[in-house]
């Protein structure tokens, strides 16, 4: 998420300063992705900011999201630095919900700011971080269960200090890295792992993604990150096509097999609340009809906009309808 805070850490400061400075374009037509006009069965989750704090079953726990979707979540995302403790407990609450845990891994120290030449991506691929990597291998591999790790995300941004011209750090040193973190958990055991590679959608002047791919050897998914931030965000009212779509076919360019996540979506209210709600309803149509995307993980917070699904009355319908026109395994 490129704007505000981090869902687990505080961004670096001047990070809306920079944002602000973004040329604003306008965004040009371009080739879909391959789309039908039949949905598919496509996975869902979200991202819960109390996932620990609050009662499994409350209203803001997974049983009270999934009563208001209508459906059970498949997937659970969450937030984690590199060097802090693999998330036992929250893996097993996923567990117990019936949900596959997408793990963020970051490699930062939590509130340091930008500039941490001490995470550059070089020292990762040296393995000055390897024991941290293996504990997280280790604890995947004790979990036993279908684990995604989504390691180093948004690299094509320039709010990270893993980010691409960020602490010096170029796309061949983020595949290295990436490549280094992939061996080092398959090493230590986690082969119950899958990696989930997930750069921002470069709309606005965010950078390309396309050499950052660390190759289909290395990743079992590709991701995508975006965000509508309404009228007042650097993009004023961004589509779900405008968001997504050419993104989504150069995804496939770079990847003719492997499985798309759209790891973290949302959208800004409006005073309209039916606009919000509309833009829930092509979103999910598009995810669900665009060929090899298989789910899409909602950021179900109230942050720097209010990204619940459920924010309006409106909304909250909309997003159960459009779940529900969604095939059933």
């Amino acid at each position: 998420m490129p704007f505000g805070e981090s869902p687990s850490r505080r961004r670096h400061a001047s990070l809306m300063a920079i944002l602000a400075a973004v040329t604003v374009v306008t965004a040009v037509a371009c080739d879909s992705p391959a789309e039908t006009s039949t949905p598919h069965h496509i996975r869902w989750g979200t991202y819960l900011p109390d996932l620990m704090g609050s009662d499994i079953s409350s209203d803001a726990g997974v049983v009270g999201v999934s009563t208001r979707a209508n459906r059970a979540l498949d997937l659970i995302l969450t937030f984690n630095s590199l060097t802090d403790p693999p998330p036992v407990a929250e893996l097993n609450r996923i567990s117990a919900a019936g949900a596959v845990p997408i793990l963020t891994i970051e490699p930062w120290k939590p509130d340091a700011g930008l500039q941490q030449p001490d995470y550059r991506l070089t020292r990762i691929a040296s393995g000055t971080f390897d024991d941290a990597l293996a504990k997280w291998a280790k604890a995947i591999a004790d979990y036993g269960l279908p684990t995604i790790v989504r390691f180093a995300h948004e690299m094509n941004g320039n709010w990270y200090p893993w980010a691409v011209g960020v602490n010096g750090n170029t796309a061949a040193d983020y595949r290295a890295a990436w490549i280094h973190m992939h061996d080092v958990m398959r090493a230590n055991g986690a082969r119950n792992a899958e990696f989930l590679w997930a750069p921002m959608t470069p709309v606005g002047g965010i950078q390309a993604f396309e050499q950052s791919f660390p190759g289909h050897d290395y990743v079992d998914y590709l991701g995508l990150d975006g965000y509508n931030w309404g009228d007042d965000g650097v993009h004023g009212w961004a589509t779900p096509d405008y968001l997504y779509s050419d993104s989504l076919r150069r995804l496939r360019k770079l990847d003719t097999d492997s499985p798309i996540l759209v790891a973290e979506a949302a959208s800004a209210d409006d005073p309209n609340p039916d606009r919000k709600a509309h833009w829930i309803s092509q979103f999910v149509t598009l995810m669900s009809t665009t060929s090899g995307v298989d789910g899409f993980i909602w950021f179900q917070t109230n942050k720097e906009r209010d990204w619940r699904f459920n924010s309006t009355a409106q909304s909250e319908l909309a997003f159960r309808n459009a779940l529900a026109s969604i095939p059933v395994r």
